[in-house]
């Protein structure tokens, strides 16, 4: 392991929260890009250099890689925003920024951090990083910035660059009020009573479930063993909404049953809620691309990571219960 500094963006995300602490524990150097300085909690002393700006400014990327030979490119634009635009500068300009910039100055290694939305076009039950990746159609600006970044990223391997692409499933963990944290989100309103006890379709829906803690291991594990050009799916645990909602109404000690209401009605619904959104600049309380994303399978294998990379998930009963007890 070398002395040189490591090139990291999204330091303040979710994942990139979790990350920092894996590799200021091997002693490295490391180069963030940060758009708000002040959002950066470090420890004392800890050797970080920070370059502030947005992955959108090409000068920025460079300036924050010169003298770097990995990298982790994680920044990524996810909660909800009204202009597509800005989806575009965050999730495809800015991991354009950072492939250019890595294959001009000789990265050694980058790992760039897709998701595994890019499978969302792919009907099987289960899905693998063999699954097809296409772009018939979106559910929303980020599966169709996130699809676009992904292919980029297989482009630049092919013309050379030795990237390793990491598709985390969904995300959670404590402490973070983000859009992705779904399940923070429904730890919280279970504590608060706000939990209506109906689900779409019965709750049938599949979702892989991840503890943030996992990801940034199986991240750390890709650029240690991770082969460039391949793909590794960093999921948890595959679990029904239902169950997963009754899991966490346990911790809660709330054991009413969940009742189920039809899909269909919704994609009206959601239309209307996004054309009132757009009149007023609010936010939707519905979006059409999550209503499609519940006739979605969103259950996946991680196996391949589990051998190549020796990637392994916390037990969900103690993510669950970690991420619960700080909501």
């Amino acid at each position: 392991m070398g002395d040189f500094p490591i090139f990291f963006t999204g330091v303040t995300g979710f994942i990139g929260k979790r990350l920092l602490p894996l590799l200021l524990a091997e002693g490295r150097r490391i180069h963030v890009i940060v758009r708000d300085p002040a959002r950066l909690r470090m420890p004392e002393g800890a050797p970080l250099r920070i370059f502030s700006g947005d992955i959108s400014d090409p000068g920025v990327v460079r300036r924050a890689m010169e003298g770097c030979e990995e990298g982790y490119h994680l920044a990524a634009l996810v909660q909800h925003r009204m202009d597509p635009a800005e989806y575009e500068r965050s999730n495809i300009l800015g991991t354009r920024n950072v492939l250019s910039a890595a294959k001009e100055l000789g990265l050694r290694r980058l790992v760039y951090s897709s998701s595994i939305i890019v499978y969302a076009n792919d009907p099987s039950p289960m899905k693998n990083e063999t699954s097809r990746i296409s772009g018939d159609s979106f559910l929303g600006d980020y599966h169709r910035t996130k699809y676009y970044a992904h292919l980029e990223a297989s482009r630049y391997h092919a013309e050379g660059l030795p990237v390793i692409l990491v598709m985390p499933a969904s995300v959670f963990g404590p402490d973070d009020h983000s859009d992705a944290n779904r399940v923070f989100t429904w730890c919280r309103r279970f504590k608060r009573g706000w939990v209506p006890h109906w689900l779409p379709d019965g709750g049938k829906l599949v979702l892989n479930v991840v503890y943030g803690e996992d990801v940034a291991r199986g991240i750390l594990l890709a650029m240690r063993r991770g082969e460039p050009g391949e793909g590794y799916l960093l999921g948890g645990a595959n679990i029904s909404i239902r169950e997963l909602m009754e899991r966490i109404g346990q911790l809660a000690g709330d054991t009413r049953p969940f009742r189920g209401f039809p899909v269909a009605p919704l994609e009206p619904l959601a239309s209307l809620s996004e054309g009132i959104a757009r009149l007023t600049g609010t936010r939707p309380l519905l979006r059409r691309g999550l209503v499609r994303s519940m006739r979605t399978a969103w259950a996946f294998s991680s196996e391949k990571a589990r051998r190549e990379l020796g990637y392994t998930v916390t037990p969900l009963e103690d993510a669950l219960r970690a991420t619960f007890e700080s909501a």
